[in-house]
This record gives structure tokens, sequence and C-alpha cells, in this order.
């Protein structure tokens, strides 16, 4: 299973994938990660749309949800628990808990106090530590779960099974425009630095803030030939191996001192996601992709990595998490092809519903070549009444009317009377709109004219029209 968007989550069981989509005024950058954790092999699956709200999809890709009792920012699974971490408004860690599938029993963990690292990629010792808390993400690996705070420069490592935290770091926090990664491996943690999401660099620390080792190594970071660019994401295999993603390439490395044992090509443009497939195989999935690949990491054989193109069909709707702008949809029309053949008039119908809050006007758009080089000639009525509709660029013809309340139906109808004969595609687009000023420095000390702008989701609708 992916969450690779905030607005769509992929299960993969089988041969084929389920998409789930999530419907609505989806946030592009949510305040809260994307979480994703299952229980049971896979068979009780969390997710979270970004806004703190976590809910279980049940036992199959298109079950309904059933929410978390309580908020949290992030969430996992460790065996037959849950951890997730909760902050404050300033998005400082105030809480990591643990609970069983039921969300109901909660056990706040103890988090004890984080030791300065000796080293870090870009770290200046003794210069005053810079925070901005951006909240507490989760990550696991084969010998535990990573709590990071990027902001804050604070890395914890839970280890299976645990009560309470190994240990925690202090490093140099993190700026805006840096991802972090991490993972725990039998030594300490691993922390992917990627620096204004370009320059890159992979640090293992023990919990004692030891360096144990480093991409590129910290001795010859000054060198412009030494850096790293593109990371896309780290994978810790065993006790003695990890991934090491990159944009172009994959590097096998050793622990704890991360000499690279071997490279791979491959093709990673954004960052990645992996989970095992059995023994010595891992699925990786892009977040942008649909596709999976299967890697397969044997200890003493070269790494595999092969495309598993699997089918991905559309399931039931994930959540909605509703509208914050005016939308338009079909409640009813057609898509069908269209014939109009002279002298007869032909209607085409269709209903609208705003399924949004309310929009100050509307504005109905009809285009198409046959529309500009005057083959047919076009009428609109709208809710009744006729709509006056004038020329626009030569390939369509625009006119618009009063608002649509929040929750409102329309009927729309659109009729073509053939003055020629021809063929080609039509879009009919229904567009929810504001009046707004359109200030010109000229014309400072009069009244500025008002546009139509488009302010929420429109509806279209396209088809074939032949006039005969």
């Amino acid at each position: 299973m992916f969450d690779v968007r905030p607005q769509r989550l992929i299960v993969f069981h089988g041969a084929e994938g389920v998409r789930r989509d999530v419907g609505g005024d989806v946030t592009e950058y949510p305040p809260a990660p994307v979480v994703l954790a299952t229980l049971n092999q896979a068979k009780d699956v969390w997710v979270g749309g970004g806004d703190r709200r976590v809910f279980s999809v049940g036992t199959n890709a298109d079950a309904p949800g059933q929410a978390l009792p309580r908020e949290c920012f992030d969430l996992t699974s460790d065996g037959d628990r849950l951890i997730g971490t909760v902050v404050d408004g300033a998005l400082k860690l105030t809480t990591l808990f643990a609970t069983d599938g039921s969300g109901q029993p909660w056990e706040p963990m103890t988090l004890p106090k984080p030791v300065r690292a000796t080293h870090g990629y870009g770290y200046a010792e003794g210069r005053p530590l810079r925070q901005s808390p951006d909240g507490a993400f989760l990550d696991t690996s084969p010998f535990g779960i990573t709590v990071v705070e990027k902001g804050r420069g604070r890395v914890y490592v839970v280890r299976p099974g645990a009560a309470q935290p190994e240990g925690a770091l202090q490093v140099e926090p993190g700026g805006d425009q840096d991802i972090w990664r991490t993972q725990a491996t039998p030594h300490g943690v691993l922390l992917l630095v990627v620096i204004n999401y370009r320059q890159t660099g992979l640090l293992h620390f023990a919990l004692d803030g030891t360096l144990l080792g480093s991409i590129p190594d910290q001795e010859g970071d000054d060198d412009e030939d030494d850096l790293i660019w593109g990371g896309a994401g780290v994978c810790v295999l065993d006790a003695n191996r990890a991934l090491f993603f990159l944009q172009d390439k994959l590097l096998l490395v050793s622990l704890p001192g991360l000499q690279v044992l071997e490279t791979l090509v491959g093709d990673w443009p954004s960052f990645v996601a992996v989970t095992p497939a059995g023994p010595d195989r891992w699925w990786v999935g892009a977040e942008d992709r649909d596709a999976l690949f299967l890697l397969t990491a044997e200890p003493g054989h070269p790494l595999r990595l092969s495309a598993s193109n699997r089918p991905v069909s559309p399931g039931a709707p994930l959540m909605h998490v509703g509208f914050k702008t005016p939308t338009i949809h079909w409640a009813e029309h057609s898509s069908a092809p269209l014939t109009v053949s002279a002298p007869v008039a032909e209607t085409w119908r269709a209903l609208v519903r705003n399924d949004g809050p309310a929009c100050e006007a509307v504005r109905i758009r009809v285009s198409g070549v046959l529309v500009g080089a005057r083959v047919v000639d076009v009428s609109v009525r709208y809710r009744g009444q006729p709509l006056p509709m004038v020329e626009e660029n030569r390939v369509n013809v625009v006119g618009h009317t009063s608002g649509l309340e929040a929750g409102a139906t329309a009927e729309l109808e659109v009729t073509f009377k053939p003055r020629s004969e021809g063929s080609g595609p039509l879009t009919i687009t229904v567009e929810p709109c504001s009046w707004e000023s359109q200030p010109r420095e000229w014309q400072w000390d009069k009244e500025q004219p008002r546009v139509l702008a488009v302010t929420g989701h429109p509806a279209s609708a396209h088809f074939p029209l032949t006039v005969e």
C-alpha cells in the first residue's frame, strides 16, 4: 500500500491496484502529513487526509471509513499496536503515544532528553540553534520507529515493541526548504537531508551522538566534486546494508560506515516509499506514479530492480472533505454525439448543481469550430429564461447571469440551429464567477471597471457535433 498524495490512496492487492480519491477542495500542502498505517497484515488500514483526522478503511480496499477517536499528527504501526504523535498549536511534539486498533487506550511515552550530535551535515559547533517547528513525522524500519522534528532538529528512536524511546538526538534544525527522512538501524539512526530540494547528505548517527558514517564524507564536503544532488529516499534492508535513493541511481551502502557496495541505475524524480514484499524483497513506489517496482536485495547477490506495471482501477471514494469554493457539477447531462439536420433545430438539455457555497454569478460558454465558423447559431435558456450570448475570440459564445445558491440546481438548454454543414468537437462550460474590479492607473480618479472572474470549480461537457 502506498499513500502517494494527499488526495488519493492506492492499495495493491494481488495482481491489481485500487485507487481511492478524496473528494472536495483538497489542500495541496496539508498542515499535517497524509497518514498511512496497517495492522494485521494490512487487513486494517489507517489513513488520513492531512487534517489530523485518521480513520480505518477496514478489511478491503473499498470498505467505508471509521474514525480514530482522537486526533493525531502522524501514525504508523508497530506489530499489533499503533504509534502516533500529537503536536501543539506551534507544531511542537507534545505526545508520543501507543494504542491498539481501536484507538481507545492511549498510552503516552516518556520522551528522553535529546543528546547533542557531535557532527552533522552543515553543523556549526557552538552556533545557536534556530528552530522553526513543523510537526513530528514517523518512519519505520525493521529496527524500529523514528520520530523526526526537522524544524527543531530532533530525532527519537523507538525499538520494536518498546514502551519508551531508546534515545534521541539533537542536530542542527532543517530549514523550510529542506527535506528530512530517517530510518532506525541496529547502531542508531540514518538521517537523509535534502537542502533546498537539491543538495543531499546521508548521515549515520549512534544514539550517543557519534557520527558513524556519512555520504559525502564529512572530511571532504568542501569539495564541489563531492557534493550529491537529488535525494529521493533511504531504506534499511538489514543489519548490514541500506539503500540510498538519488534522482538517477541507487546506492547500496554498508552499515555502520556507509561505504558504497554497489550502484544501480534508476530514475527517481520524486520521493519514494518502500515496504517489504517478502524475504529480501521490497516494493518501491514513487510519489507521482501508480506503478510499483520490485526490488530484490539478497545478501551476496547483485541488486535487482524490475518494474511491475499492475493495472490500477478506481474504487469507492475515500472520503469527502467538502467544498470551500463554489463547485458546479452536472446533475444530469449527456456527452453523446449530437446531430443537427436542417432545417430542424436540436436542443441539448442539462441540469447543473452547486455543491459548494453560493456564487455571485454564472458564466456559460459554448465553444467549438462550428460555432466560430457560424455553421450553427446558438441560443441558450437558463432557468427557463433566454440568456443573451455574445461572440468571444471567434470560436465561442458567452453569456452570464445571476449566481447559483449553495446546493441549488438550475436547468440549462442549448439550442443549435443549422446554417450550413460540418462536424467537429463542442464544449459547453458552466463557470461559477464573481465580479472583481480591474484597476487602471490612468483611471485612478474614475470608477473602476468590473470584470467576471472564475472563483470556483466549473463543469464542462465535451461531445461531437454534426450539422447535416
